[in-house]
């Protein structure tokens, strides 16, 4: 990159690839977006794993590996010899053994957190030598502040602190709104978006996409209110279209994901990234935790009064999200009253601008 219009860099983006989440690789499909606007001679890669359900449909070089590439670092490790990337982009991902390789080829190393654990596991010293940028994927309200010996481990190494951006999305624009609705036939802030995420996660037995399905259902018998149910690109079976107005997508991509949520009138999500788009574009929102990590976000949401909790049962779901119906509703106030209260950051002009930095200038 030192050259950025004449000499295009490598990047390589290895995040977290499983079969029931694509959390980490689509946050890894926008940031690569924005760099390839930035610098658009980039030549970007990806390490997935072989059995996910997207790694067709990957628009940049793929390279495959059995597993999850934190689980298969020989595979990891000779793609980064063999590639001599600039940039390598590790989200929630990556072995202390990864982060050595890719900076013995002469890369730069990104690391993605998005919760305590994984923020400490990047503050270890196996990986703190070898991390040029340490970003986390939370606001500053939903994750601990780091404590005083975390600190001062960093200064004493002169590294570089872990820097909260927030949740990492492309920001609406009018063009892409417009597109949506027109495609979908909606009209701005008449209908509620129902998303439990990347659709493959079971709890129990069941779907939880496919209990968002049933409770949208149950909230248009009520309601008449237009719904549109984003099912999730692991969502693993066929979707039925019970109501013309119960708008079913497999998927979407994210910038057109943005601008639904931006111009419903209120959303049903999971207590993910997906809440946490929510809060920074001030819509209200119902949230369900469907893992552990989801429950801590959720609760530190719930004391900031930002979000309705639901439980996974579709009456539930149903219950809450029809708390959300009155413009002037109480539920409602209450949680726009909240967002108020809460800053808004950029987190993708905070990476391009960190990535700038220490590619160009040596420093974040």
């Amino acid at each position: 990159m030192k050259d950025a219009q004449t000499n295009p860099s490598l990047v390589l983006f290895i995040p977290v690839s499983s079969t029931s989440g694509s959390g980490e690789y689509v946050r890894s499909l926008i940031i690569a977006k924005s760099i390839l606007q930035q610098w658009p001679k980039t030549d970007v890669h990806f390490i997935l794993n072989e059995n996910s359900k997207y790694i067709n449909d990957c628009p940049y070089e793929v390279h495959s590996c059995k597993n999850s590439p934190t689980k298969d670092t020989p595979r990891v490790n000779s793609i980064i010899r063999q590639l001599q990337p600039d940039l390598v982009i590790f989200d929630a991902s990556g072995r202390a053994k990864q982060f050595k390789e890719a900076k013995k080829v002469g890369a730069k190393v990104a690391f993605l957190s998005q919760r305590n654990k994984k923020r400490k596991r990047g503050l270890k010293l196996n990986r703190l030598f070898n991390i040029d940028i340490h970003w986390v994927a939370q606001p500053d309200f939903c994750i601990k502040p780091l404590g005083f010996l975390q600190r001062c481990k960093v200064k004493f190494f002169n590294k570089s602190l872990p820097k909260n951006i927030g949740s990492v999305f492309i920001p609406p624009s009018g063009n892409n709104q417009e597109y949506i609705l027109n495609k979908l036939n909606l009209l701005g802030e008449s209908f509620f978006v129902f998303s439990s995420g990347s659709g493959g996660t079971y709890v129990g037995d069941k779907l939880a996409a496919d209990i968002y399905y049933q409770a949208a259902c149950e909230f248009y018998r009520q309601t008449k209110i237009k719904c549109v149910v984003v099912f999730g690109s692991n969502y693993p079976k066929n979707i039925e279209h019970q109501y013309e107005d119960v708008i079913c997508l497999r998927s979407i991509e994210n910038e057109y994901f943005i601008s639904l949520i931006n111009s419903a009138h209120a959303c049903v999500v999971s207590a993910g990234d997906t809440l946490l788009q929510c809060i920074a574009l001030n819509k209200p929102s119902v949230a369900v935790a469907l893992s552990s990590d989801q429950r801590t976000r959720l609760k530190f949401c719930l004391t900031k009064n930002l979000v309705i909790k639901a439980e996974l049962t579709s009456e539930n779901i149903n219950e809450q999200a029809l708390l959300l119906v009155d413009k002037h509703g109480d539920e409602r106030v209450r949680i726009l009253s909240g967002m108020q209260g809460i800053p808004k950051k950029n987190a993708l002009e905070t990476i391009i601008s960190d990535i700038n930095n220490v590619i160009f200038n040596n420093e974040v």
